[in-house]
C-alpha cells in the first residue's frame, strides 16, 4: 500500500499513522463525505495461515465492539469491507498525542493531569464493561490524546466478550494476549480475565503517569509477567512525595494481585478520582498543539529551491480539490504546503497569510465553522501582533463573527460586533 491508492472506491491513503505485528494503520480521505478518516488493515499475508480465520474473526469482532460502544472516548466506526486480500476497518482519524509519547516528552505527568486521564479511561471503561466488555490490552500507546485533553482509548482489537464461549475461541491460539508490562496477574496465568483485568491494567499506567515507568521492569516478557504474579507491589509515595494518601491507596488497591482486592468497577475508581480534578476538569495539553491544525505527518525539510515548486503542485492539487467540493482534503492539503514556508518575522510573509486564509475558507466552505472561528480569530491575532494589514485583520473578525452565527452564538457575534 502507498499514498493515493484507493479503498473500498471511495477513500484514499495519505500518510501511514502505526504498523503493527499483523495490519498498519493509514491517515485516509472519505472522499464520498468529504472528512479524514483512519483506515486500520489487517494484512492476511502477514498472518500464519493457520491463524487467518481466528484473526480475520478477531478483526471483525474489533469492528463490532468499537462500532457498540456510543461513548465520546472511544474513536467512531465508519464503515468495514475487504480490500483485495486484505481486510480493513474505517475509524475516525484522532488528532493528537499518544500518552507513551506524552510520558517519554514529559518524564512524570503532574497529579492533575494524571488523574485526569485515568478518569477519562475510567469512563470508557464503564461503558464497555457494561457493554459486556473487556478491553485486555490497555497501555499507553493505546490512549491518545487530543489537544483539548480529551482522552480516546484505541484498539479494542483483543476485546473479549463476557459470558459467551466466543470469546475463549477466539482467544485460544496458544498465546497470552495482552502487554506484559501491563498484564494483570490472572491474564499472565492464563486465567479468566473479567473488568478487573482492565483495572489492573488501569493501575499500571496510572502508575508509569507519575512515577516515570511502569511499576515492574524486566528484561523479558516471561520475566515481566512473573514479576505481576510474585513480585511486591511498589508504592508510589516512594517514587515521588506529591501524591496524595488517598490516590497512593488507591493505586495500591488497583495493583492488588488478587483481583477480588481491586476496586469494584471502574466507575468506582472514577468516583474517588474526581475530587481531585482540577476544578473537576480535564485539563488540555500544551496550548501549541492546536486542533486548528489538521493532523498529518511531521514536517519534512525541503531544501529552498524545490520550496516553490512543491507550493505550485500543492495550490494546483488544493485548488482541484475544492473544484470538486472536497474542501476538508484540500485544507489538509494546504497545511502541508504551509509546513514548507519558513516561519516567524514580522510582518507575516504574505505566503504564509495568503495559506492561512485559504485555509480559513476552505474550513468556512467545508461546514466546520468552529475551527474556521479559531483559525480567522488566530490570524487576526497574529497579524495585529506582527503589523500586519488593518484591513485583513477586520476581514477575518468579520468572517468570525459569520462562524459565530452559524454556530448559534449570536451573543458572541452581537458583543464583538458592539465593541468595533
Amino acid at each position: 500500500m502507498q499514498a493515493g491508492d484507493r479503498v473500498g472506491d471511495r477513500y484514499e491513503l495519505t500518510y501511514p499513522v502505526g504498523r503493527g505485528g499483523m495490519g498498519q494503520v493509514w491517515a485516509g480521505f472519505d472522499e464520498r463525505l468529504d472528512r479524514p478518516v483512519a483506515i486500520k488493515f489487517l494484512r492476511q499475508l502477514d498472518v500464519p495461515e493457520d491463524e487467518r480465520e481466528t484473526a480475520g474473526k478477531r478483526f471483525r469482532r474489533e469492528a463490532r465492539a468499537t462500532a457498540r460502544l456510543d461513548h465520546p472516548g472511544v474513536p467512531a466506526v465508519h464503515d468495514l469491507g475487504v480490500h483485495r486480500e486484505d481486510l480493513f476497518l474505517v475509524m475516525q482519524l484522532v488528532p493528537g498525542i499518544v500518552l507513551a509519547d506524552h510520558i517519554a516528552e514529559q518524564e512524570r505527568l503532574s497529579v492533575g493531569e494524571a488523574v485526569s486521564i485515568a478518569a477519562q479511561v475510567c469512563s470508557v471503561l464503564v461503558a464497555a464493561h457494561s457493554a459486556s466488555l473487556v478491553h485486555r490490552d490497555l497501555k499507553p500507546h493505546n490512549l491518545m490524546i487530543t489537544p483539548s485533553g480529551v482522552v480516546k482509548v484505541l484498539d479494542f482489537g483483543v476485546a473479549a466478550l463476557l459470558g459467551p464461549a466466543e470469546a475463549s475461541r477466539l482467544t485460544a491460539t496458544g498465546r497470552t494476549l495482552g502487554t506484559p508490562a501491563y498484564i494483570a496477574p490472572e491474564q499472565a496465568q492464563g486465567g479468566p480475565v473479567g473488568p478487573a483485568a482492565d483495572l489492573y491494567a488501569l493501575g499500571c499506567i496510572f502508575f508509569e503517569m507519575l512515577g516515570g515507568s511502569p511499576p515492574y521492569e524486566a528484561a523479558n516478557a516471561p520475566e515481566m509477567m512473573r514479576r505481576h504474579i510474585d513480585s511486591p507491589i511498589p508504592i508510589i509515595t516512594e517514587y515521588r512525595s506529591d501524591v496524595p494518601d488517598d490516590l497512593a491507596h488507591l493505586l495500591y488497591c488497583l495493583l492488588a494481585k488478587d483481583p477480588a482486592e481491586r476496586p469494584a468497577s471502574a466507575g468506582e475508581v472514577r468516583q474517588i478520582l474526581t475530587p481531585f480534578l482540577e476544578n473537576g476538569e480535564s485539563p488540555g495539553l500544551v496550548a501549541a498543539r492546536s486542533d486548528d491544525k489538521v493532523p498529518g505527518p511531521a514536517p519534512v525539510s525541503v531544501p529552498p529551491q524545490k520550496v516553490k515548486r512543491e507550493l505550485v503542485e500543492l495550490r494546483a492539487q488544493a485548488r482541484e480539490l475544492a473544484e470538486n467540493e472536497r474542501f476538508v482534503q484540500a485544507a489538509e492539503v494546504l497545511q502541508r504546503a504551509l509546513r514548507l514556508v519558513p516561519q516567524g518575522g514580522a510582518p507575516l510573509a504574505a505566503e504564509i497569510v495568503a495559506l492561512r486564509v485559504d485555509i480559513a475558507n476552505l474550513l468556512m466552505l467545508a461546514g466546520d465553522f468552529r475551527k474556521a472561528r479559531r483559525a480567522f480569530g488566530a490570524l487576526a491575532q497574529d497579524l495585529e501582533r506582527s503589523g500586519g494589514g488593518q484591513d485583513l485583520v477586520e476581514e477575518c473578525r468579520q468572517q468570525v463573527m459569520a462562524c459565530q452565527l452559524e454556530l448559534g452564538e449570536c451573543a458572541d457575534a452581537t458583543d464583538a460586533l458592539s465593541r468595533r
